[in-house]
């Protein structure tokens, strides 16, 4: 049988979350799952065990296995309970505008009750899946749904109460069909093009919003950290350069322990990959990878007459945004295309923009 603690680390960066993001989500401490993957602490308890399954969003066999490891008994497991009450940060409105959509409040509902089926498309780090746990946690505290999580099987599903299937994977079509009350809210970085879909694009964070939560993620490694005159221009740009990707600024901020943000906006410009994670590169380059031939083409080469429905679905997938009346590819996604990698890769040096 697996140590607990390596199987906490797999399940934990299978889902590609950091240990202050489990915290966040388990409602368990940051020192707590570190004493555990470490092995420091090998018996955690029941409710602990639990509260991690639920963040990690643990089917039933794997949430046996994981009770296991830690020397519990395992019982009938529960539905499991929805996102952590904390807010995030900058997602007010769209949090708000998604659970509308689903519990059929929104102004003109694509269906007499709102669409069933709800995609949250955007590029890798963008913040799909910690949007789609505040959504939830919203329609389980607020209006009493029940919150059903779908990793490796499909959980069983109650047909006499509002249910919200949270997925990364495309649904089976006939699982509407069979089930009146529920919906299915899937995270994914390109529409699953299933009929009744309606597609919810998340964007990166605009700059105030970014910047609040960069400064977030700096006072849990400098809590005495202030923004300032003479830091403000370099932690505007810190926000810019890293297209407010809410994953890329969690691992720029730990470059403050030994940066300043005006050293690091100088490597950030000279090299954008720099001062992000292995795991953000090759997400990104996941992202990349729904591109089909030619949008690979227009992306690499910057061809000026792009059509509208192209540039829709790039931005569906937040590859490209509009800025300045031209549509540009993000920092980011950009040095992913360009860095050079083992394979096929793209190539050249241009800027990647396209007249609106």
């Amino acid at each position: 049988m697996r140590e607990f603690g390596e199987l906490l680390r797999t399940h934990r960066i299978h889902a590609g979350l950091t240990q202050q993001q489990l915290a966040d989500f388990a409602m368990v401490s940051v020192r707590a799952i570190r004493d555990l993957e470490c092995g420091r602490t090998r018996t955690p308890r029941s409710e602990t065990i639990r509260l991690l399954a639920d963040g990690l969003r643990l089917d039933d066999s794997s949430r046996a296995e994981l009770a296991q490891a830690g020397g519990r008994a395992t019982g009938k497991v529960g539905v499991a309970p929805p996102a952590p009450t904390a807010s995030i940060i900058g997602r007010e409105a769209e949090t708000a505008a998604l659970v509308a959509l689903l519990v059929g409040g929104c102004p003109v509902p694509l269906a007499p009750d709102g669409p069933r089926l709800v995609t949250i498309t955007g590029v890798s780090g963008v913040g799909k899946t910690r949007l789609a746990l505040e959504a939830a946690g919203e329609l389980h505290f607020r209006h009493g749904w029940s919150v059903l999580w779908h990793l490796a099987s499909l959980p069983s599903i109650d047909d006499d109460q509002d249910t919200v299937l949270v997925t990364d994977h495309r649904p089976d079509p006939r699982l509407l069909a069979a089930h009146p009350r529920l919906r299915v809210l899937v995270t994914a970085l390109a529409p699953t093009g299933l009929p009744g879909e309606h597609v919810f694009p998340l964007a990166a964070l605009p700059t105030e919003a970014a910047m609040r939560l960069l400064l977030t993620h700096v006072h849990r490694v400098r809590p005495a950290f202030r923004p300032e005159p003479a830091n403000q221009a370099a932690l505007t740009g810190l926000v810019e350069e890293l297209d407010g990707l809410p994953s890329a600024l969690e691992f720029a901020a730990g470059w403050f322990m030994v940066y300043s943000p005006q050293h690091l906006l100088e490597r950030l410009r000279s090299n954008p990959m720099d001062p992000t994670s292995a795991h953000l590169r090759d997400a990104l380059r996941r992202s990349l990878s729904t591109l089909d031939e030619n949008e690979r083409r227009r992306l690499a080469d910057a061809i000026d007459h792009g059509s509208h429905e192209d540039l829709r679905d790039l931005s569906v997938r937040g590859l490209v945004r509009s800025t300045g009346g031209r549509y540009e590819v993000l920092n980011l996604v950009r040095a992913a295309a360009l860095e050079p990698v083992p394979g096929p890769h793209f190539v050249g040096g241009v800027a990647l923009s396209w007249p609106c």
